[in-house]
């Protein structure tokens, strides 16, 4: 195979590629339009977590790491009891202060 050959199956492969683009980033952006909508009726539904959406986010990509292909919205509230209890969890702990005073 010469150079020009390689360089013309390089070329093919990138243009491939990059009309490729548009269709994927769509699906993305059609995907995270998808997981707003969920997002915000979850939260709406459990306004109590409002205050807690790092320990919400924990929890589900933990969850979401064990069950990658497992239907988001339906993950997203399986998770309802694992995140009561890392919330309640927290909330025992005594907060410390700088200085070393607990609250």
């Amino acid at each position: 195979m010469t150079d020009e050959e390689k360089e013309e199956i390089i070329n093919k492969a990138v243009e491939r590629a990059l009309l490729m683009l548009p269709e994927v980033v769509g699906n993305l952006m059609a995907q995270h339009a998808v997981r707003v909508k969920t997002n915000t009726k979850f939260y709406k539904d459990n306004p109590d977590f409002a205050y807690h959406k790092d320990t919400v986010a924990a929890v589900v990509e933990e969850e979401e790491a064990k069950q990658p292909s497992h239907d988001y919205e339906k993950l997203l509230y399986e998770c309802i009891p694992a995140i009561r209890r890392r919330i309640a969890l927290t909330n025992s702990i005594p907060k410390g202060t700088p200085n070393g005073t607990f609250k």
